[in-house]
C-alpha cells in the first residue's frame, strides 16, 4: 500500500535541512565557541517541522531548543531530543505543567515574581527557571525597573533554581535604530551586573535576536536566542546580514498542471474572472489559498523554464496560470511558485517584495499541512 503522503495532490514544500546545519555553523563562527546558542522552534519550527528540524539542531551543537507549547516540549523528549528544552512563556502555571516540567527536566520561564512563586509552591523536587525581563518590548517579562529586586527574590524561593536571565529586544525595523537597541542592551547589562553584585549567580544571560545579532553579536553576553536566522527566513533588502553567510531552508514550493486549455469565450467578457485575450491558453494547478498560496506567490510561476503569470487570485484549492507564453505546456508539467527551474528562479525574497511582507518568518508558516513536506539532507 502507498504511504498516505503519496496519495496527496501533487504539491510539495521542499525544505533544506543542510541549510539549517550550515546556518548554525555560521552563527557559531560569528559568536564564538563559548556563547550558548538557544534556538527558537516555536510555531512548528517556524513552519519547517518540529520533529524533523530538532535532530538537525541537536547534531549541529546548539545548546538549547525553545518551544511555546508544553505538548511540543514533550514531543521532542519523546522523539529522543536530550539537550535542554526551554518552554517559552505562554502556558498557565498549574499542577500539570509543573509536574511535567519536573519529570521531563524542562527549563521553565518566569515573567514575574508571582509566576515564580506558583512554581515554587507547586514543585515537589525543584524547577530550573529562566527569568525574563522586559527592557523595551513592553510585552512579557519583569519590568526593567523592578528586575534587580525581582531576580534576587526569585533566586531565594524554595525549590527554584535560577538558571539565568533573558530578554526579547524590540527591533521596530530590522536592525535599528542602533541607538535604541544599545539603550535596551545597556538596561539589560545593568540589571545583570546589579544582580551579580547582589551575590546571585546567573549561569546564562541572553539578549540577542535575529535583527540584532549581525550588529552586536552576543553583545558581551554568554548566550544568544535566535529564531528565523537559523532557518534563513530573511528579507535581503532589510536584514543586515552582509557579514554572515546565511542560507534559506525554504528550498521550493512546487505543484503540477492538472489541466491545460484554450479560452474561447467571446461573451460577457467584462464579467469574466480575469481579463481574456484572443488566443489565450490557461493551466490549472491544484493548489490554492487553503494551502497558503495567497501568501506564497510573486504573481507568476515557472513552467517549462518560462514565467507563467497567475490570472485572478488563487481560489480555495486551485490556481489559474496564463500559459499563452509557455510553448508546449501540458498536463503533468511542474509548476514552481518558489524555487528554481531551468535558468530562472523565484526566491522567497521575490515573494516578500511582491506581497509587501516585512515578516519573512511568515512564509514557511503559510504553507499549510495539506502540502506534502520533502526534506533534503546530505550531511548527517
Amino acid at each position: 500500500m502507498p504511504e498516505l503522503d503519496d496519495l496527496r495532490r501533487p504539491n510539495t514544500f521542499e525544505i533544506d535541512l543542510d541549510a539549517i546545519t550550515a546556518n548554525v555553523a555560521e552563527i557559531r563562527r560569528f559568536v564564538g565557541p563559548d556563547v550558548r546558542i538557544f534556538v527558537a522552534m516555536k510555531a512548528n519550527a517556524y513552519g519547517f517541522g518540529l520533529l524533523e528540524v530538532a535532530p538537525v539542531l541537536e547534531a549541529s551543537g546548539v545548546d538549547t531548543v525553545c518551544v511555546a507549547d508544553l505538548s511540543d516540549a514533550v514531543r521532542l523528549r519523546n522523539h529522543g531530543i536530550s539537550i535542554p528544552i526551554l518552554l517559552y512563556a505562554g502556558n498557565l502555571v498549574d499542577d500539570t505543567l509543573v509536574r511535567t516540567v519536573e519529570e521531563r527536566d524542562f527549563l521553565a520561564p518566569v515573567t514575574d515574581l508571582d509566576m515564580a512563586r506558583r512554581y515554587s509552591t507547586l514543585a515537589r523536587k525543584g524547577v530550573r527557571v529562566l527569568a525574563k525581563v522586559d527592557v523595551g518590548l513592553e510585552r512579557l517579562g519583569i519590568p526593567a525597573e523592578d528586575a534587580t529586586s525581582g531576580l534576587c527574590a526569585i533566586a531565594g524561593l524554595p525549590r527554584i533554581e535560577l538558571a539565568g536571565v533573558y530578554t526579547h529586544l524590540h527591533a521596530p525595523s530590522p536592525g535599528g535604530p542602533p541607538d535604541y537597541l544599545r539603550w535596551q542592551l545597556a538596561r539589560f547589562s545593568r540589571i545583570e551586573e546589579e544582580v551579580r553584585a547582589a551575590g546571585v549567580w546567573l549561569p546564562v544571560a541572553t539578549a540577542a535576536s535575529t535583527p540584532v545579532l549581525p550588529y552586536f553579536g552576543a553583545a558581551g553576553l554568554n548566550g544568544i536566542d535566535v529564531g528565523r536566522l537559523v532557518y534563513g527566513s530573511l528579507r535581503a533588502d532589510l536584514d543586515a546580514t552582509s557579514t554572515m553567510h546565511i542560507r534559506s531552508a525554504f528550498k521550493s514550493l512546487r505543484s503540477r498542471l492538472i489541466q491545460c486549455r484554450q479560452v474561447h469565450r467571446t461573451e460577457y467578457l467584462r464579467e469574466a474572472p480575469f481579463p481574456i485575450r484572443s488566443g489565450m491558453r490557461i493551466g490549472i494547478a491544484p493548489i490554492g489559498y487553503a494551502d497558503g498560496l495567497d501568501s506564497l506567490n510573486c504573481g507568476f510561476a515557472l513552467v517549462r523554464g518560462c514565467r507563467a503569470p497567475l490570472v485572478a487570485s488563487p481560489s480555495l484549492e486551485h490556481t489559474r496560470l496564463d500559459l499563452t507564453g509557455v510553448p508546449g505546456a501540458e498536463v503533468g508539467d511542474e509548476v514552481v511558485f518558489v524555487g528554481a527551474q531551468g535558468e530562472l528562479e523565484i526566491t522567497p525574497d521575490d515573494v516578500l517584495r511582491h506581497l509587501s511582507m516585512e515578516q519573512p518568518a511568515r512564509m514557511a508558516n503559510s504553507v499549510r499541512e495539506s502540502v506534502r513536506r520533502v526534506y533534503w539532507q546530505v550531511t548527517r
